[in-house]
């Protein structure tokens, strides 16, 4: 009986289940950061002093943000942190839901979506920056539906040979 008990809200397993839901959270935000900004992740005292400058006083430190990350506290246990300190950490990464990111399961399939979609877009304008993806974007524009499919096929296999032989040139010692 009194494992059930503890098992509900309050108890421990929902803490940990709530703090490993937001060091999940936070480490798909980093990654994502990390892909944006050449494979690093910002540093626990980057992201905290990004956050304290943007809130204009000290609301978040970088063992907090360990902590978090890590899903637990210096002794061990589920990290706990308090409504403020989560709204400040999503909005140190730009989410202006905060708080809910983090604690709320249907708003963060929103805003991960959302991420999702911003990624798809820098990706198209970084290509559209080039000349020739302009040009053939151009082109494709009257094509029939059918030959947009086979031009779409075409992208995907050149791309394929490309990979492909990128590898082989890297060799065996070079992928790992």
């Amino acid at each position: 009986m009194k494992a059930e008990a503890t098992d509900g809200p309050g108890g421990p397993n929902h803490s940990m289940d709530r703090a490993s839901a937001i060091a999940r959270r936070l480490e798909r935000l980093m990654a994502r950061e990390a892909a944006r900004s050449g494979g690093r992740p910002p540093a626990y005292r980057e992201l905290a002093d990004r956050i304290n400058r943007l809130a204009g006083r000290d609301v978040i430190s970088r063992d907090t943000i360990r902590n978090l990350h890590l899903g637990l506290n210096q002794k061990g246990q589920a990290s706990n942190p308090t409504v403020e300190t989560l709204d400040w950490l999503g909005r140190g990464f730009g989410i202006s839901a905060g708080a809910s990111y983090f604690l709320d399961d249907a708003v963060a399939g929103v805003v991960d979506g959302q991420l999702d979609q911003l990624e798809k877009i820098g990706g198209l304008r970084q290509a559209l920056g080039k000349d020739e993806v302009v040009s053939l974007v151009q082109r494709a524009s009257a094509l029939s539906d059918g030959s947009l499919r086979v031009l779409l096929t075409l992208a995907d296999n050149l791309r394929k040979l490309e990979q492909d032989a990128a590898g082989r040139k890297a060799g065996p010692a070079d992928r790992t």
